[in-house]
Parts: C-alpha cells; structure tokens; sequence
C-alpha cells in the first residue's frame, strides 16, 4: 500500500541573503557601468590596431631600405625608384595600399656628391597611389656624410583611436636609412 501525503513545498528565493528590491538595484548599476566598460574596451581594441600597424610600417621601411641597399641600379633609376617602393607597400601587409587614407611613401637615393643621372640624389613620393619624382631632394633629412650613398624610406598613414565619445585621428611614421652598398652604374 502506498501513502500520499498533502504537504505544502516551500520554494526558497534563488538568492536568500540578497533581498528581492536590491537585485534590481544591481541590474541598474550594471547598465551605468556598461557604455564605461564598452568605451575602454573598444578603445583597447583601437589602440591595439593602431600599434600593430606601426610595428608593420616599421617592419617595412627596414626591409625594403635593405632592399634598396643591396639592389644594383641599372642604369634606370626610376625603376629602381619604383620597386623598393613596391616592396615598401607590399612588405606593410596592407597598410600602406593606395586606399588607405593619408598613405604616404618616400624613396631616395641619396648622395649629394654625384654627378650623373643615376648617381645623384632622387626621391620618389607617393600619395594616396600617385608618384611623382624629383631630383635634388630627401625624404628627410638624416646625420650621415653627405658623401656617402645611401637609401631613405619614409612611410606615413593615418590611423583612427575611437572609444565610443572619444575619438581621434593618429598619424603613424616610419623612417629608415641604409647605406648604399653597391655602385651605382
């Protein structure tokens, strides 16, 4: 025989030390703190993004001044001029493609000293996909003798920083200078 007994379960609340008018105190607090919570985040996040390019655009404007070092003119140094900026653009990962707003690139060969077409100081620019040339004149301006041959690389771009109500507009740079390491022809 089975017996059934009639008794009243009690349910407990879910939290027994947190009175019932309090948790929705919490949920009030959690939703003030959230857009704080959110901004910092996102502006981790765009800080981040913004440091990874740099180390790219430094990355490239090494490798490709070694390139420039090491690479024979030719006899044409307007290609010459092209590829290591080719290398430039290609080596920052996209960073520096013709699409990205402010992108920037200087080329040159430099020395002050030299008195023929491909021996002599040339720069080439680049803005925004379009290149120009000029002779005479540096990327920048560096500490080395004025008689020694070298290459510049001068890579720029700007890059955005949001954090919700904040946001601002960087502008990362990055130089680099090798010395010329074969004759120019």
């Amino acid at each position: 025989m089975v017996r059934t007994t009639n008794r009243r379960v009690r349910l407990e609340p879910v939290h027994p030390s947190v009175p019932s008018g309090e948790r929705g105190a919490a949920m009030v607090e959690f939703a003030l703190v959230l857009p704080v919570l959110l901004a910092f985040l996102l502006g981790i996040v765009t800080v981040g993004v913004s440091y990874n390019r740099n180390i790219s655009m430094n990355n490239a404007a090494r490798e490709s001044a070694r390139y420039g070092a090491v690479r024979t003119v030719d006899g044409n140094m307007s290609a010459w001029l092209s590829s290591v900026a080719d290398v430039a653009v290609t080596s920052a990962s996209g960073d520096m493609d013709a699409i990205v707003d402010g992108q920037y690139v200087c080329v040159a060969f430099v020395y002050p000293a030299g008195s023929f077409s491909d021996d002599r100081t040339v720069r080439l620019v680049e803005v925004n996909g379009v290149r120009t040339e000029t002779v005479g004149s540096q990327c920048f301006s560096d500490s080395r003798p004025s008689d020694e041959r070298r290459v510049q690389i001068e890579l720029r771009r700007e890059s955005e920083l949001n954090a919700l109500i904040y946001a601002e507009t960087l502008t990362l740079d990055s130089s680099a200078v090798a010395r010329y390491e074969r004759v120019a022809r």
